[in-house]
């Protein structure tokens, strides 16, 4: 017998535990954003995106096959409050999606659940949207179009699209030939070098990766070396920053390194000159998949590039671990395209409810899908001119 159980309840999860981990296992283009360890974190926390818990259980014969983290989130526009029925992602991760063997299987299931007369009112939505969605057919940028599975939904009350592109490195072969690939782009490799050797003539560099196994020490004063670069740099100054110091995401973002390091998926990389730090790389490390998820520079060192220097360590050292590959996120890809082997697509999916507010959001989508659109930010230089404007703060202690 086949059945989809639905999940409000965060105490619920617990018993979940050991399936979620072993499905999880075995997902194609799973990240540590999948896991019970960072969803009961996320929950533990009230955000700006905060939203009620819909876990979706699916089971076939009694035995746990899939499970799609869903949640509720009331949100107003100028056509009234809407309620959004999305991923419990809140674009932290690049992409995501359900966690088992088949998860374009289980996405149908739960799709066609929740458009049943059988999930109400406990899924009441007026939009169903699904985003940061993989290509599961293709881990390695060869496919430029939309997968079938999405394309067959672009009909209808259901509209598919591109959501972002993604800068990954694929750690194939080893860090020589590598570096030597980066020869295509002589003038970006010369300048790499370049500032490479002035820094070194500042002082000692030291290079610090610190990936623990299960319940280890948390290293607060690794993570408090990033906080502290984090709040000198330009990012600062974003009105809606959400980078390691942030006050509104601070302790959310402590309390996952604290649950990441008790899990081993704690990935922190730290470049300090004659001991102090600055530049420095933060995220968590699953089956071989690095989400490089906030990375920063001292900016009175910004002549000399510490963030390239940097990032030769970090991929070297990734080549001699036996990392699989590198994500460095949808942002600023002019900047690495330099470092990058591959530009990977994510994709939404949304559907329309029969709602009023669900039909009323979908002519105003439609229209605006028609308006000209913005060019996709590369450089963040809009956001850096908005951030400089903004008087800087001290750190929070």
């Amino acid at each position: 017998m086949n059945s989809v159980e639905i999940i409000a309840q965060a105490s619920d999860l617990s018993p979940l535990r050991e399936d979620w981990s072993r499905l999880l296992a075995v997902t194609p283009h799973a990240s540590f954003f999948q896991s019970l360890d960072w969803l009961e974190t996320r929950l533990k926390h009230r955000l700006p995106t905060d939203a009620a818990l819909q876990v979706a259980v699916i089971r076939e014969n009694g035995v746990v096959t899939g499970i799609v983290p869903l949640c509720v989130q009331k949100k107003a526009t100028p056509l009234g409050d809407i309620r959004k029925l999305r991923f419990p992602i809140d674009n932290w991760g690049s992409f995501y999606g359900p966690i088992g063997a088949n998860p374009e299987e289980a996405l149908s299931r739960v799709e066609a659940y929740l458009n049943s007369t059988e999930s109400k009112p406990a899924t009441a939505f007026d939009l169903l949207e699904f985003t940061n969605l993989p290509d599961y057919q293709s881990r390695r940028g060869e496919s430029s179009e939309m997968p079938e599975p999405y394309l067959s939904k672009d009909s209808g009350n259901w509209s598919t699209s591109e959501c972002s592109h993604v800068a990954m490195l694929y750690l194939e072969g080893d860090w020589n030939s590598y570096w030597e690939s980066r020869r295509a782009q002589k003038n970006r490799r010369r300048n790499v070098e370049r500032c490479e050797r002035r820094l070194s003539e500042l002082g000692q560099l030291e290079y610090v990766r610190f990936r623990p196994g299960s319940g280890e020490d948390p290293r607060w004063d690794l993570y408090d070396a990033c906080e502290a670069l984090a709040s000198k740099s330009w990012q600062d100054g974003l009105v809606d920053g959400n980078t390691l110091h942030h006050e509104d995401v601070r302790p959310f973002l402590r309390d996952v390194h604290l649950a990441a390091v008790q899990s081993g998926h704690c990935d922190l990389n730290l470049l300090t000159l004659d001991q102090t730090p600055i530049a420095f790389s933060y995220g968590y490390y699953f089956q071989g998949y690095v989400d490089l998820m906030k990375v920063g520079f001292d900016p009175d060192l910004a002549k000399f590039a510490p963030g390239n220097a940097l990032w030769t360590r970090l991929i070297q050292d990734s080549y001699e671990r036996g990392d699989g590959v590198l994500d460095f996120g949808p942002s600023c890809l002019d900047y690495k395209k330099f470092w990058m082997t591959a530009l990977e697509t994510s994709y939404q999916t949304v559907h329309y409810s029969k709602t009023p507010a669900g039909r009323a959001f979908q002519l105003a989508r439609t229209f605006k899908a028609k308006l000209p659109m913005k060019s996709a930010d590369h450089t963040n230089e809009e956001a850096k001119e908005l951030a400089a404007k903004k008087p800087r703060k001290p750190a929070t202690a």
